[in-house]
C-alpha cells in the first residue's frame, strides 16, 4: 500500500499556505505603516515646535514737529502745485476773453461804419463772436472758483499744521511739566519719609523739634538739586541712613549736620553725579521742589 504523504505535492500559489503568507507579510506591512505614521508624527512634531519667525511690531509714536512737517510736505506742494496749475489757467482765460471781447467790439464798429448792418456773414462772425465771449466768461468764472477753493484748502493745511505743531510743541511742556511735578512730589516723599526715619521717638514737642530741624537742613538748594538729578538720570532716589558704627561714609554720601543733636550720626545717600539727566531740553524752573529758605545753600 502506497502511503500517499509521500507523493503530495506542495502547495502552489493561491492554493493553501495561506496562514504562512500571512505571517511573513504582516510583519513587513506593519513595519511599513510604523514607519508612514513615525514620518507624520515627527514631521507634525517638528512643525509645532518649530520657533515662529520674529515679526518686529513697530510701535506708533507721536511725530515731533519736524517730522510733522516732513510728513505733510508732499500734500502742501500738491496744494501749492494745483493752485499754480489754477492761477495760469484764470490768467489764460482772461486773455482769452480780453481777447474774444476785443474781436466782438471790432465788429460792431465795423458794422456801425457800415450803417447798413454788414450783412449777413458780419452779422453771424458778430453772433458767433459773442458766443465764444460767453463761453470764455463762463470758463473763466469757473477757473477762478476753483482756485479761489484751492487758496481756501491750502490756508487750511497750513493752518491745520501750525495748530498740530502747536498742539505738540504744548503736549511736550504739558509732559515736561508733569514730569517735573512728579520730581515735586518725590521731594517731598523723600523729606516725610527721612522725618519718619530720624525722627522716630520722643514726644510730640520733640518730633516736632527734630522735623523742624531736619527740614531746615536737608531742604536746600544744593540738596534739592542733587535729589533732582538722581531722579531725571534714572538712578535710586536718594535715602537717609544712619552710619553704623566702624562704618565709612558711603560713595556720594554726606552727612546731614553733625552740628546738630537730631541729626547727627546721619548721612543722606545720594546718586552718581556724572550720569547724564534724561531729559528732553525742557526744565522749568518753576516747577522745581521749594526749599526751606529762599537762596539757601
Amino acid at each position: 500500500m502506497t502511503d500517499d504523504s509521500e507523493h503530495s505535492e506542495p502547495p502552489r500559489n493561491g492554493e493553501g499556505g495561506g496562514p504562512g503568507l500571512v505571517a511573513m507579510v504582516v510583519p513587513f506591512a506593519t513595519s511599513i505603516v510604523a514607519l508612514v505614521i513615525g514620518a507624520i508624527l515627527g514631521g507634525l512634531l517638528a512643525w509645532m515646535l518649530k520657533p515662529s519667525s520674529q515679526v518686529e511690531v513697530e510701535v506708533p509714536r507721536d511725530l515731533s514737529a519736524a517730522e510733522l512737517a516732513a510728513a505733510c510736505a508732499p500734500e502742501l506742494e500738491t496744494k501749492v502745485t494745483e493752485l499754480e496749475a489754477a492761477q495760469n489757467k484764470v490768467q489764460f482765460l482772461e486773455k482769452e476773453v480780453s481777447d474774444r471781447e476785443a474781436r466782438v467790439k471790432e465788429l460792431e464798429d465795423e458794422m456801425q461804419r457800415r450803417r447798413q448792418g454788414g450783412g449777413g456773414k458780419m452779422s453771424a462772425e458778430l453772433a458767433q463772436a459773442k458766443a465764444d465771449l460767453a463761453e470764455a466768461l463762463t470758463q473763466l468764472d469757473i477757473a477762478r472758483r476753483e482756485k479761489e477753493q484751492l487758496v481756501v484748502e491750502l490756508t487750511q493745511t497750513k493752518e491745520e499744521l501750525a495748530k498740530t505743531e502747536q498742539e505738540l510743541v504744548d503736549q511736550k511742556e504739558k509732559t515736561e511739566i508733569a514730569k517735573e511735578d512728579a520730581l515735586v512730589n518725590k521731594w517731598y516723599r523723600f523729606i516725610n519719609e527721612s522725618q519718619l526715619e530720624v525722627c522716630e521717638k520722643g514726644n510730640r514737642k520733640k518730633l516736632g523739634k527734630c522735623r523742624e530741624t531736619l527740614q531746615a537742613t536737608l531742604m536746600t538748594n544744593a540738596r534739592r538739586d542733587k535729589f533732582a538729578h538722581c531722579a531725571r538720570s534714572g538712578q535710586a532716589v536718594p535715602s537717609v541712613r544712619e552710619l553704623q558704627k566702624g562704618e565709612s561714609l558711603p560713595d556720594f554720601s554726606e552727612m546731614i549736620d553733625e552740628d546738630q543733636k537730631q541729626t547727627k550720626g546721619w548721612y543722606v545717600l545720594f546718586c552718581d553725579p556724572t550720569l547724564p539727566e534724561r531729559n528732553d531740553g525742557f526744565l522749568n524752573e518753576e516747577h522745581l521742589p521749594q526749599t526751606a529758605k529762599a537762596g539757601a545753600p
